[in-house]
């Protein structure tokens, strides 16, 4: 009988095991099941930074706002770690995260942003935060920076009040800064007096970039967006009242010297300010530095208002060109320019069909204008961008796309 048995009977000794086994392979499978980290008054941890300092791929991080919704103070957050979430415990209620009084210098462990996503920090999220106050010696603080990271995005943020709004870099040679998403945001007022025109809303690079359903509007000295990313990808904004240009697509040795090096421009409300002390003109593609730009900007279904007769689009490197397709573009003007051009580019660089453009822009408008073209006969390289063409949309205030069905009337 069993209850007989020696102490050392083999068969207690194979169940020992196994019952050991199984608790191990359920530690382990627990250690490995994503987390969620709560931050806030009466949560796990007190901040943001100390939740990280313990999170694992896959986990998420869920703050509650402070007490009477005061700002955390001096938060200062480097990602390193892939495949996370951190986001606002509650939907659509943003909590506020101050940088103010801290030095976000970028030395050593201490990051250039509130929050930084560095190198392999890939397939992150941010949702649903309120990010001011971040600022450096150098006059770059951001609300995000994007270092190398890829598939990142940034969601539901208000960001204001910083050097920069969001920056990032990467390689195109070694695709990072790939697929940077930001997308639902209220992006305004970033920049800084003691470097005007150098610090901007926002400043991307790298391999690609997405921004949709964006306000992003009134940058204090610089641009409302400047990328040098490979790729740009703008869809349904609404891009306002810059200091400078709203829209500056400039160069990156590597990056935008290589074939394709194109922009997408889709559905958007672009309007300049009556009076402001910066560059007038509207959108810039091509360069500022040394580097060529070899590609084409498309413009689709994009409405424009200016107020001055400076160029709504400059083509400024030798391998830009553009597309203009059912743009409704509007100056208050007797005469004005629609195209300047750079020494070296032809007047057939530009084409189009379907716009509604001004007359005040001059006879190259009869080239450009006619009926507007049915949503699923425009044909854009989708594929070679990764994206679907989807459905159409138009943009109808911060968090409120609305579907356009049937035929898309000018610039809507």
């Amino acid at each position: 009988m069993l209850m007989n048995a020696p102490i050392h009977s083999p068969i207690p000794s194979r169940i020992a095991l196994a019952t050991l086994a199984m608790l191990v392979a359920c530690a382990s499978a627990a250690a490995l099941s994503p987390a969620v980290l709560t931050v806030g008054p009466g949560r796990r941890f007190a901040t943001v930074a100390a939740a990280m300092r313990v999170v694992h791929p896959g986990d998420t991080i869920k703050v509650w706002p402070l007490a009477h919704d005061q700002p955390y103070q001096r938060v200062a957050v480097q990602v390193d770690t892939p495949d996370l979430t951190i986001e606002a415990a509650r939907r659509h209620s943003l909590v506020k995260l101050s940088g103010a009084g801290f030095n976000y210098s970028g030395r050593g462990s201490t990051p250039r942003a509130i929050f930084q996503f560095n190198p392999h920090a890939d397939h992150c999220t941010l949702i649903g935060f309120d990010l001011s106050g971040a600022h450096n010696h150098s006059f770059n603080g951001a609300g995000v920076r994007i270092n190398a990271a890829n598939h990142v995005t940034i969601r539901d943020c208000y960001i204001h009040a910083n050097d920069m709004g969001i920056m990032s870099n990467g390689s195109l040679s070694r695709h990072t800064g790939a697929a940077q998403v930001v997308e639902d945001c209220h992006i305004t007022r970033n920049g800084n007096e003691h470097q005007p025109g150098y610090n901007h809303n926002l400043y991307m690079g790298g391999t690609s970039v997405l921004i949709y359903d964006c306000d992003i509007s009134r940058s204090l000295t610089g641009h409302n967006v400047k990328s040098r990313a490979h790729l740009t990808i703008i869809q349904y904004c609404y891009i306002h009242d810059s200091d400078n240009r709203e829209i500056d697509l400039v160069d990156a040795r590597g990056n935008t010297d290589r074939p394709h090096s194109d922009a997408l421009i889709l559905g958007c409300l672009i309007v300049k300010k009556p009076h402001m002390s910066g560059n007038h003109e509207v959108i810039n593609f091509g360069r500022d530095g040394a580097a060529n730009h070899t590609g084409t900007l498309y413009m689709v279904h994009d409405t424009v208002i200016t107020p001055y007769p400076t160029a709504v689009v400059t083509l400024s490197a030798p391998g830009a060109r553009l597309v203009m397709i059912d743009n409704k573009i509007q100056t208050r003007q007797h005469r004005a320019t629609l195209v300047a051009l750079c020494p070296g580019i032809r007047a057939n660089s530009i084409t189009g069909r379907g716009n509604r453009i001004a007359a005040a822009f001059g006879p190259i408008v009869r080239k450009l204008n006619g009926a507007a073209i049915r949503w699923n006969q425009i044909k854009l390289p989708w594929s070679r961008w990764g994206i679907s063409r989807g459905l159409f949309y138009r943009y109808a205030g911060w968090r409120h796309l609305v579907r356009v069905r049937g035929r898309p009337r000018h610039g809507q």
